[in-house]
């Protein structure tokens, strides 16, 4: 059987043995063959496999599939993949066959091949009435109408967007409004629609937008990473619908238009100046519409969400979702990843790998093969953009031959009160003096050839406008330096005894 990728087959996991999902669920949520699930999950229990997983992707990998033991065991192959690659031009059984065929020579023959194929697509063809059971499911979605704001700031007139969340079973809605559709907003909607509702689904069902699938494929899509965090938060499966679907969450999209008409149309005429007050105005609306009364059953919204799908919702958790940014990056030569323009630091040992980077408000977190190899506190200090644990360090790094605090701070008191004051301020400004090593080394070598007064000149400049860098300090020093040649270049006047002024040549000539 063809292996399975190692980031589905956490997800397989997770869902089987953190949600309790079944097979065919699984199969669901993770775009694949229920056959290749199963395959996973025995894999798995054979090999002693425990949630959740502490272990790189090539440690999983290997206990997932190991060598074979048995060479002459006819390998299966995998139907799921043969039924999305004949969906490819021009790719046909017999090309699978034989591509099958030159990986596995003991494998099956052709006519084999082709039975067992049939009978896989004939099980395909089952179908079952989607019944939305309580507490199963939440589908979610933007609303095509909008309302408008004015920006009392600026007096210009902007659009607001509405997030609508639904639990189907019993058709109760969460509505929210944001000034963009970014990621931020998005999860934010998700996390408030949790809390609204007092629990948490079993699967999310969201649309193939950008914001929660960066691969909007019909068979395989790809999750945002920060988007599948969350889910993972809040111990939900993410199905996405597939693209112009709409059946795929019919009831969110039926939600949509109840909102538009019950909620949204009614504040047309009402004037907003800011996302706030349109919240609070929604909030009241929103109200008004769960207590209406059904017209073919007894009850309204708010009660069948209290009888069908609270008691069966599963429980928040302790914590709040944090939102993070997760962004793809390489390990520098220097051993630091960059984020946002600042230097974090990872073990030496991992320079130049690619890797994670999950980024929140507080913290900064590296990971490589799915295992975190860092953590920092993210750094806002523009004038000291690396952060650097000393543990991560090599030793030729953790001192430089020669040179000291001491060293410097000598060297700058040799030359004046203000330049010994800028550099022991400047050593201070990093996190490891040693990363401003090379800084006070440039700076004190500018007063070699200037007088000192220039030097004092600009350190007193560069304290006051709290300037730490050689950079910045550089341009400093070559105005100074420009002024102190102008006043050497101006002509003075010299008085002595051996020179003649204007007076020498009063009444006449030379020989007057």
């Amino acid at each position: 059987m063809r292996r399975t990728d190692m980031l589905k087959a956490r997800e397989m996991l997770r869902l089987k043995y953190d949600l309790g999902l079944s097979l065919r669920d699984i199969a669901i949520a993770c775009s694949c063959g229920k056959s290749t699930v199963s395959d996973v999950i025995e894999r798995a229990d054979k090999a002693g496999i425990i949630w959740p997983i502490d272990l790189s992707d090539k440690e999983l990998l290997s206990l997932l599939y190991p060598p074979q033991q048995n060479k002459n065991q006819h390998p299966e192959p995998d139907m799921s993949y043969i039924f999305y690659e004949l969906k490819k031009k021009s790719v046909t059984l017999m090309l699978l066959w034989e591509e099958y065929k030159e990986a596995h020579p003991e494998g099956l023959m052709y006519t084999q091949f082709c039975t067992r194929y049939r009978k896989f697509k004939k099980s395909l063809r089952l179908s079952m009435h989607i019944e939305h059971k309580a507490g199963v499911e939440m589908q979610v979605d933007w609303a095509g109408q909008t309302l408008q704001y004015i920006d009392i700031q600026t007096g210009e007139i902007k659009t607001a967007l509405i997030f609508v969340a639904v639990l189907p079973a019993s058709a109760y809605p969460y509505v929210y409004a944001y000034d963009d559709k970014r990621l931020e907003n998005y999860i934010d909607a998700h996390v408030r629609a949790f809390e609204y509702f007092g629990g948490v689904p079993k699967i999310l069902i969201p649309d193939n937008e950008k914001t929660a699938v960066t691969v909007p494929d019909k068979t395989n899509p790809t999750l945002n990473k920060s988007y599948s965090e969350m889910a993972n938060h809040y111990h939900i499966a993410v199905v996405p619908a597939r693209s112009a679907r709409p059946k795929d969450k019919a009831a969110d999209e039926n939600m949509v238009g109840n909102v538009s008409r019950r909620i949204l149309a009614p504040l047309r005429n009402t004037k907003f100046f800011s996302i706030a007050d349109i919240n609070e105005a929604i909030a009241a609306q929103l109200e008004k519409f769960i207590a209406r009364p059904f017209q073919k059953m007894e009850g309204n919204r708010k009660s069948a969400f209290e009888k069908i799908d609270k008691p069966a919702l599963g429980p928040l958790p302790l914590a709040r979702y944090e939102y993070c940014d997760w962004k793809a990056a390489r390990i520098g030569f220097n051993y630091h990843v960059d984020y946002d323009g600042f230097y974090y630091s990872t073990d030496e040992s991992y320079r130049g790998n690619p890797c994670f980077i999950r980024a929140t408000k507080y913290t900064i977190e590296v990971f490589v093969d799915s295992i975190r190899v860092a953590a920092h506190k993210r750094n806002y200090n523009k004038f000291a953009k690396y952060t650097t644990l000393p543990e991560h360090m090599p030793e030729n790094h953790k001192a430089v031959s020669g040179w000291s605090d001491e060293r410097f701070i000598s060297w700058a008191h040799k030359i004046g009160p203000n330049t010994e004051k800028f550099i022991k301020t400047l050593l201070k400004s990093r996190q490891f003096p040693v990363q401003s090593y090379r800084s006070c080394m440039a700076i004190l070598a500018l007063a070699k050839d200037s007088p000192s007064s220039v030097m004092e000149n600009a350190a007193a400049l560069a304290i006051e406008r709290e300037v730490y860098s050689y950079k910045y300090f550089g341009i400093i020093f070559k105005q100074e330096l420009s002024k102190s040649a102008i006043e050497i270049k101006s002509p003075r006047i010299i008085s002595h005894d051996n020179i003649r002024g204007k007076s020498a040549y009063v009444g006449g000539g030379i020989n007057a």
